[in-house]
């Protein structure tokens, strides 16, 4: 198989990973409905529900990131918007105004490493989903990474519920009564918006999206 085969390969299987993982959720779930504690096994798995999300963007971006890698082109080949985030870690120091060596910096990078082959450092390929991977985080890590997402917006209110929910419960403060039918309602979203994102980042790794 091709790289780019190899490379889809891996980001089906983990969307399939997640999928058996919140089908064993809702198994174990089943087996507390209408009893004394299925609220609290409902508390119990909605972390669980927005782990698997959050480490699934995690992994597929870099996945996506390695295959560019791998590859083997360069980083004048790059979309600004890709070049810009795999210099993050070199431009990062240059804030807070332009002195002489900041501007010096800036210009070896676009003198001396533009025919370098891409090579993200470790903070760039771990992708950083702020422990918070709301809509607008997503938006901010697809805008980097060159994915259009604009027609996931129909997810924005149930990721961002998702995730509220997950922050109150890890906080202590939830709703008195959570069921079954709240986290399949859940599970159902965040597995509809994996496969979504999926679909986006294997059109991008096909038409190559991320090339200039």
């Amino acid at each position: 198989m091709s790289l780019l085969q190899v490379t889809q390969e891996e980001i089906s299987d983990n969307l399939d990973k997640r999928r058996f993982e919140i089908t064993n959720l809702r198994r174990v779930l089943l087996n507390y409905v209408g009893k004394p504690l299925e609220s609290t096994v409902v508390r119990m798995a909605i972390p669980l529900l927005y782990a698997n999300w959050e480490g699934y963007v995690k992994e597929v971006c870099q996945l996506y990131l390695e295959y560019i890698e791998r590859s083997g082109i360069k980083n004048r080949e790059l979309k600004a918007d890709l070049l810009g985030y795999l210099w993050s870690s070199s431009l990062k120091p240059l804030t807070g105004g332009l002195n002489f060596e900041k501007k010096k910096t800036i210009a070896e990078l676009a003198l001396y490493r533009m025919d370098d082959c891409v090579e993200f450092s470790r903070n760039e390929r771990n992708i950083n989903t702020k422990a918070n991977l709301n809509f607008d985080v997503l938006k901010d890590i697809a805008d980097h990474l060159c994915f259009n997402i604009s027609f996931l917006s129909i997810y924005k209110r149930h990721l961002n519920a998702l995730v509220n929910l997950r922050n109150n419960i890890a906080h202590g403060s939830f709703p008195s009564t959570m069921d079954y039918d709240i986290f399949n309602e859940h599970a159902k979203s965040a597995m509809g918006l994996m496969e979504s994102f999926e679909d986006i980042v294997i059109h991008n790794l096909n038409i190559r999206n991320f090339c200039s």
